[in-house]
């Protein structure tokens, strides 16, 4: 039963000091977290980015220091779009160039007789550069 006193008066002690000295912490983390607040100078391409993600309603309204965590969620959502729109585009290619190839095959154009015109047109300019 000793023990078990012992055990609590420490832990409770201990308790008190922690948190007294945790007391003191938030203190400083504001007035870090207040410092990174405006951290961030913003060029005009982040201006823009600001914009287009929709946290500013147009550039004139984008402060000339943002935090950093606005700044990387900004950059992470414009990173997303970007990469989405890509990925439309490459597939909208690959389609085009699927029609494009069927519509060719039906035309009866294949590629290699394309290479072989090709190599033709540039044997006769060389053999006109030739003879001059």
């Amino acid at each position: 039963m000793c023990n078990f006193i012992k055990t609590a008066l420490i832990s409770s002690a201990g308790n008190f000091f922690l948190k007294k000295s945790i007391s003191k912490v938030p203190n400083v983390f504001v007035r870090f977290q207040q410092n990174l607040e405006s951290s961030h100078k913003v060029n005009n391409l982040e201006r823009k980015f600001l914009v287009w993600t929709g946290k500013y309603k147009n550039v004139q309204e984008v402060p000339a220091f943002v935090s950093q965590s606005t700044m990387e969620r900004c950059r992470n959502r414009m990173r997303i779009k970007i990469a989405n729109y890509m990925m439309l585009a490459t597939a909208i290619g690959c389609i085009l160039m699927v029609y494009m190839g069927k519509k060719d095959a039906k035309k009866g154009i294949t590629l290699s007789q394309q290479n072989r015109e090709w190599h033709a047109q540039i044997k006769e300019e060389a053999e006109k550069s030739a003879s001059k």
